[in-house]
């Protein structure tokens, strides 16, 4: 190996380990607080005519705000996390109907993490108490409003750089009424 090529991977290698040395936000745990946003999906059958079931299964743009405390030990993070989300507002048409749904809810989570350097992969399991109220109109008239407390889950990646953070999220739940409802999101938060 040349002294140049040596010298070409010391600097690599000096720059790998400071990138992992930067001091993770949650070094010493703390309160967060923050906002994402991303795109929900929503599949739900409402009645059509003859109560024949009409296939709602549509995208829409949500978003959500959050906040919790995270315990930072040697291996792993845990952590608990409250937050509202806005699923959106989609509507699709059929023949002779119109249809429109509205789903929000709460959340609690517990979470559960790992972090290496600035990066951190986590999974979340909780509850959500969620609202749907949905509308169609045309040939069929009919509102459906409905809500309870469901169990969800979710995965997510975060990259740390001092107290911002910034995240990736997949969460789903598992709503009886609610044939798929989940969200994909992206966002940051501030950890004091």
């Amino acid at each position: 190996m040349s002294i140049r090529s040596m010298k070409r991977f010391s600097a690599a290698t000096l720059l790998v380990a400071l990138f992992f040395q930067v001091s993770p936000v949650n070094a010493d745990g703390g309160w967060y607080l923050g906002a994402s946003t991303g795109q929900s999906f929503i599949e739900v059958d409402l009645a059509g005519a003859g109560s024949a079931p009409l296939g709602f299964d549509e995208r829409s743009t949500s978003w959500k705000g959050f906040g919790g405390y995270i315990i930072d030990l040697p291996l792993i993070d845990f952590g608990v996390e409250g937050s509202y989300v806005d699923f959106g507002s989609p509507s699709a048409r059929f023949p002779g109907v119109e249809a429109s749904v509205d789903v929000s809810g709460m959340n609690i989570w517990g979470i559960a993490g790992a972090d290496l350097g600035p990066l951190g992969v986590y999974g979340k399991l909780g509850a959500i108490a969620w609202s749907l109220d949905g509308r169609t109109s045309g040939l069929v008239n009919q509102r459906i409003d409905e809500s309870g407390t469901d169990i969800g889950y979710g995965i997510g990646a975060k990259f740390m750089l001092f107290s911002l953070e910034f995240r990736a999220e997949y969460e789903r739940y598992d709503i009886s009424e609610i044939d798929n409802l989940s969200m994909l999101s992206v966002g940051a938060s501030w950890v004091f």
